[in-house]
């Protein structure tokens, strides 16, 4: 049985390294202006340096994704930035416009050109045109059924096929919106979406002068508000039907979402690869994954009478835990640890612990805080660096990186 690829976001440098750290086959950026992902979410050069080298030390592979459609003045910059990006390692190219495609395959790289799911791949006719064009991967639709991922699989083995399996979905096909170019002047197809999806409504009358909101009650009616996508319970079926890469969605979410989701999702592969015939989705994973981040979760499309893709009540996230801080160093010895803190955190307060090199999330009480100048505190905040007294409590040594998380209940 052949072990898919998880592929998983790197928003930036600490989004990357978290997601090598806790797993990952392969990380996937954003090329600068170039990708559906601008501003805080892609990589100068300079970073994509230091983030190639990162992966490739730790035997992970690294994606650019190009995957804007292009207007004529941009061709030549993107093929700039590309022709930096190779000559720094990058394993393959992610890229949605024809154009881009032409103009990379011309260039003569070496570099595997994928396929991006903005490309809308539905069928296996495209699939074989976008192979005889100089792809190596497809980047399925996230329209397909179970079903029709098989069949695709089947009529062009030779094609690697990658899905989304988790994260935010659009309302849009695919993602390929006007909307928010239309109302806001900031396009979802270079990288500006301003996810007026998200929006509540209201609606007048041609008639009336009197505005209404659309809503059925007082709450209001998100009609265009989609869920998250998660296929945790539904790793066999995908493996089984040839499914190449697992890709995670979510680039401009955390670095705890990075650690938590190719952690559970790492976890669950390797466990059904080691014993297929035992294999069952563990409650543990649908609970930490409703710690991150999240919209109501669907499994999509994947079957033609499965869940429902929208969530017409409100546009909220779920959250339940927030990420507090990173853990600096831990003295097994005095049981000391050091955090560098992200949001506030205080003595007496329960944490848990997201180590890259244990399986289970440990828990642990916050006692007295010192920060580094020596000064007992009672609480930490962003930016932060203390040490947490942890003695007495019955833990393992806590690895350098470790995410510490603490409950919203």
């Amino acid at each position: 049985m052949k072990r898919p690829e998880l592929l998983s976001p790197a928003g930036d440098l600490e989004k990357l390294q978290t997601a090598v750290r806790f797993g990952a086959d392969a990380v996937y950026a954003g090329a600068g202006d170039y990708s559906l992902r601008t501003g805080g979410s892609s990589f100068t050069l300079n970073e994509l340096g230091e983030g190639i080298r990162f992966a490739h030390e730790h035997g992970c592979k690294f994606y650019l994704a190009l995957n804007i459609y292009a207007f004529d003045q941009e061709l030549k910059k993107m093929q700039a930035y590309f022709k930096e990006a190779e000559k720094l390692g990058i394993d393959a190219a992610i890229v949605a416009d024809a154009g881009v495609l032409q103009m990379l395959r011309e260039s003569g790289t070496n570099v595997k050109l994928h396929i991006s799911t903005q490309a809308n791949t539905t069928n296996a006719a495209a699939v074989r045109f976008w192979l005889n064009n100089g792809a190596a991967r497809i980047i399925a639709a996230r329209e397909l059924s179970l079903a029709q991922l098989q069949t695709l699989k089947a009529s062009a083995p030779e094609a690697e096929l990658e899905i989304f399996v988790h994260g935010a979905m659009c309302v849009a096909y695919s993602g390929r919106c006007l909307l928010s170019r239309h109302l806001t002047g900031r396009s979802a197809n270079h990288g500006e979406c301003a996810q007026p999806c998200r929006w509540e409504y209201a609606f007048q009358p041609a008639d009336a002068a009197e505005t209404f909101t659309a809503e059925e009650d007082r709450r209001g009616l998100y009609i265009l508000n989609s869920r998250d996508l998660c296929l945790l319970e539904h790793i066999p079926e995908l493996i089984a039907a040839g499914v190449d890469s697992f890709k995670i969605e979510g680039r401009m979410k955390s670095a705890f979402y990075a650690a938590m989701t190719t952690k559970v999702y790492r976890q669950a592969i390797d466990t059904y690869l080691a014993a297929p015939e035992k294999y069952s989705v563990r409650q543990e994973w649908r609970n930490n994954l409703a710690k991150i981040s999240h919209r109501p979760y669907t499994d999509g499309f994947l079957f033609p009478d499965g869940q429902p893709t929208e969530y017409p009540e409100n546009s909220a996230y779920l959250k339940g835990c927030d990420f507090v801080g990173v853990a600096e160093a831990y003295d097994a010895a005095s049981q000391q640890i050091t955090i560098s803190g992200r949001n506030q955190f205080g003595s007496g307060d329960e944490l848990e612990i997201l180590d890259p090199k244990i399986n289970a999330i440990q828990k642990i009480k916050i006692g007295q805080l010192r920060k580094s100048s020596g000064e007992i505190i009672t609480a930490a905040h962003n930016s932060y660096l203390v040490t947490a007294d942890l003695r007495g409590q019955n833990i393992d040594p806590v690895s350098k990186y470790s995410i510490l998380i603490k409950s919203r209940t």
